[in-house]
């Protein structure tokens, strides 16, 4: 086959393996950010506010990324590919910012925290990116089944960012682990460099030339793309959605900030220890994804989001009860390890509510904004990590936190799926 046809848009396994590889390219800075750095902070004396300070930074960005989705509809270099230039820039961008953190001095959480909000800016760009491509090449329930895949992925980058890299820094130092990230960041930039979306598509040269075998995509109107995606996501279904998701995900950021002080300042376990086990088990959320994209399919993303919760909100509860046995790298592991099975089961059938609310006509930035609400439910997750910390211990957020959990999910609403048929139509909208 000749190679100017090996192109995503012809080839499924390819597209899904570059959509998986880029997620993991996204999961990346969230497992550094949540692990590495969470542990190397505490280890220098951080405090629980000042760590979920750091945290949040690095989820603020995704809370504001549909801002990105007119951008990425716009256009850019068009004879590139409609997606693929932007996922040039971001890719780029994220390796350069990654790389400025080994300049950050010690101690300077302020340089620190925006630096890590810079880097995820790009990496919420190329986020916005990769949705719109899937939006574009793919359909139907093949849509909630791939979500679950890529969902999956970005676990496996968290792993890679948390336990991995959270080993080279206590073995090698931080800037040693920043400059690995920088170079995996570059690796997935060289890969969408390699890869063309479609048949006529250029690799690099000729950017300012027309494409020579795709149909054209005019810009969308940007004030009628405003009105539709307002009245899209003040319809009731949208609107329950939005509530219930935000609900859902701001007690799991806040446990994590306040678990890892507890850990590592009051049972004084080392940053590799902390690195390892919490890394390592976030690596189960990487099947449950997958799984996730499944059993939404089967018995309906409303009911597999409830399960999830429901679970995760017991099993907080039953590990606040072995408080006085979580010095054990076994205890923290099985709540490190549920805590990913279910939230990622949760975030996956979150994902087919919001694309089944979604207004046809911007279906696609419908779902970016969905998705940057709940990341900004997880930035205010982070900073109320140190008012819940100071309000009560460690043990008892933990109840209070898996008696909330699941009352969230009641709020969601029931969803039909969409036809195969038509669930492909956004795509001529565009969006991200």
């Amino acid at each position: 086959m000749p190679l100017m046809d090996f192109t995503l848009a012809t080839h499924p396994r390819l597209r899904l393996a570059v959509l998986c590889l880029l997620y993991v390219a996204q999961g990346l800075p969230c497992g550094f950010v949540t692990v590495t750095l969470a542990a190397h902070l505490a280890a220098h004396g951080a405090t629980a506010g000042q760590i979920g300070g750091v945290v949040a930074m690095n989820f603020l960005p995704w809370s504001f990324k549909w801002l990105w989705g007119p951008v990425v509809d716009a256009g850019m270099f068009p004879a590139l590919g409609r997606r693929r230039p932007w996922l040039l820039v971001a890719q780029c961008l994220a390796f350069l910012s990654a790389a400025a953190l080994v300049a950050v001095p010690e101690g300077d959480l302020w340089l620190l925290g925006w630096l890590v909000f810079v880097h995820n800016v790009f990496v919420g760009l190329q986020d916005v990116a990769v949705d719109a491509l899937t939006v574009d090449m793919l359909a139907g329930r093949d849509r909630e089944r791939a979500c679950g895949m890529m969902y999956g992925s970005s676990y496996l980058g968290t792993f890679l960012g948390g336990a991995g890299l959270g080993i080279v820094a206590a073995r090698q130092g931080l800037s040693t682990a920043i400059a690995l990230m920088a170079a995996l960041q570059a690796a997935m930039f060289l890969m969408v460099l390699a890869c063309r979306e479609r048949p006529g598509d250029r690799f690099l040269r000729g950017w300012f030339s027309r494409p020579t075998a795709r149909p054209a995509h005019a810009p969308p109107h940007l004030l009628g793309m405003a009105r539709a995606l307002a009245r899209g996501m003040t319809r009731p279904a949208a609107l329950r959605a939005a509530v219930g998701a935000f609900s859902v995900k701001i007690l799991p950021a806040a446990l994590l900030a306040i678990m890892t002080v507890e850990l590592i300042e009051r049972l004084d376990w080392s940053r590799e220890r902390f690195s390892a086990i919490t890394g390592s088990g976030v690596l189960f959320g990487l099947a449950s994804g997958v799984a996730g994209g499944f059993l939404s399919g089967w018995l309906g993303p409303r009911l597999t989001a409830l399960m999830a919760n429901v679970l995760v909100g017991a099993a907080w509860i039953g590990f606040s009860c072995l408080s006085r046995f979580w010095d054990r790298s076994d205890i923290v592991f099985g709540w490190v390890a549920l805590d990913a099975v279910c939230l990622a089961m949760s975030s996956v059938a979150l994902f087919g509510i919001f694309m089944r609310v979604a207004s046809p006509s911007v279906a696609a930035t419908q779902f970016t904004a969905s998705m940057a609400l709940m990341n900004f439910a997880t930035s205010c997750g982070s900073w109320l990590a140190g008012p819940l910390a100071a309000w009560c211990d460690t043990p008892t957020a933990f109840l209070v936190a898996g008696c909330l959990q699941p009352l969230g999910c009641l709020l969601l609403p029931r969803t039909e799926a969409a036809p195969a048929s038509t669930a492909a139509a956004p795509a001529a909208d565009g969006g991200a």
